[in-house]
């Protein structure tokens, strides 16, 4: 009885690494905010299966449309239409034109543990922005956007001036020597405690 239940055991843990592994290989989009935040992703497909691609047409055209081609179909994503979009571990949440912090586009968020981090190669190059929550506007990061979003906060404001005490482009998003930034941690012990 022992033996069949340890080799039970053995191919459920096998079962569990395999998926875990094949998980990554994973893309699709959010329709919606709630599926966003709740990181259900409306339509999914394995781009490991031949055929399976999600495809963001280059932005050189600024249509920022995302295509989902399967062998059987092609599902097309016109901007605004969804809320943000997941390739390979990667999630992505778009801004809509108007937007008076940034501009329109598909953001990449790069840490959610504190302040929701986010990069933007076709927009700012090397520029960070964040949002207060995955629902926020998003907005440049630096000190001007900070002291106003927390003028309530001063231990946090002051906090993250140390930090940015060079006043250098990219300062507010250091990262420590484990690669977590450092504005989060200063977040989560003076706003979030």
């Amino acid at each position: 009885m022992r033996k069949i239940t340890l080799a039970f055991l053995l191919m459920s843990l096998s079962l569990v690494a395999f998926a875990q592994k094949s998980d990554q290989g994973y893309a699709g989009v959010y329709m919606t905010k709630e599926n966003f935040i709740n990181n259900r992703l409306s339509y999914k497909i394995n781009t490991a299966d031949k055929g399976d691609k999600l495809k963001f047409i280059p932005i050189a055209d600024w249509t920022l449309t995302i295509r989902i081609v399967t062998p059987d179909s092609v599902q097309t994503f016109k901007r605004g239409t969804i809320y943000g979009y997941y390739e390979n571990g990667k999630v992505y949440r778009y801004a809509p034109p108007g937007n008076l912090y940034a501009a329109e586009d598909y953001y990449r968020v790069e840490d959610d543990r504190g302040l929701v981090i986010y990069t933007s190669e076709f927009n700012g190059g090397s520029e960070y922005y964040y949002s207060t929550d995955l629902t926020a506007p998003i907005q440049l990061l630096n000190l001007k956007n900070i002291k106003r979003d927390f003028k309530s906060q001063p231990q946090f404001v002051s906090a993250v001036k140390r930090l940015n005490k060079k006043e250098v482009h990219g300062e507010l998003a250091k990262r420590d020597s484990q690669g977590n930034f450092i504005i989060n941690k200063i977040y989560t012990q003076s706003v979030r405690k």
